[in-house]
């Protein structure tokens, strides 16, 4: 695998995953603080730090969804 599909799929995945955990954890707290801002500062961190954590992984190359490959013949 490229370097690049390391990036791409860590990034989609704690992008996903963080940006989900953010918006439940505060649909929690109530509707009521819910705003554009909280909704634009998520999405900030959550791009922040899939970015960051993207490039880490370009390096490191570290499978976080392994492909199972099995020969059925």
């Amino acid at each position: 695998m490229k370097a690049s599909d390391y990036f791409k799929k860590t990034f989609v995945f704690v992008f996903v995953f963080s940006l989900a955990y953010r918006i439940v954890f505060q649909l929690f707290d109530g509707l009521d603080s819910f705003s554009l801002k909280f909704l634009l500062k998520t999405l900030f961190v959550s791009t922040l730090t899939a970015l960051i954590l993207g490039i880490l992984n370009y390096f490191v190359k570290f499978e976080i969804i392994k492909k199972n490959k099995s020969n059925n013949k």
